[in-house]
């Protein structure tokens, strides 16, 4: 998207709030990391569930991933689940960072959790959505976005 420039911005600009104007660009890169790899996280559980992922990027909401349904509820769950574990998995590893680890394993946290929500576009609604729904997964969320 035209407006993805303003998560690599922001990052940088959360970096030096984190860590001074030296860190920013280094903090800054870890952060937008975090976010790419809790996107690549549902597109490894998308791809292992042989579920087609159409699309990913950066755009003024946050990174994304554009994918098709699965057809089965539990793969749905499993695909909107991975992207808030992965982060949550990388707290323990990113403490041991020296400098700003901390800062960053803590930032992969709060991700993780706040995603498990079920706040309005998040993962944990998607999930909420697919455990209360009885039937196939159609109409939970458009596009489906981590």
């Amino acid at each position: 998207h035209n407006n993805g420039w303003f998560i690599p911005v922001f990052c940088v600009l959360l970096g030096a709030e984190i860590g001074g104007w030296q860190l920013s660009i280094p903090i800054g890169a870890a952060l937008l990391a975090s976010l790419l790899v809790h996107e690549a996280g549902h597109m490894l559980a998308a791809t292992l569930l042989r579920v087609p992922v159409r699309e990913f990027g950066l755009r003024l909401g946050g990174a994304y991933t554009r994918r098709a349904y699965a057809t089965r509820r539990r793969d749905e769950i499993l695909i909107s689940a991975a992207g808030p574990l992965t982060n949550i998995a990388l707290f323990l590893p990113l403490m041991f960072v020296p400098r700003f680890g901390t800062q960053i394993a803590l930032c992969n946290l709060m991700l993780g959790v706040f995603n498990l929500l079920p706040l309005p576009s998040s993962d944990g609604s998607r999930i909420l959505r697919m455990i209360r729904h009885s039937g196939a997964p159609v109409d939970i969320a458009s596009p489906a976005k981590a």
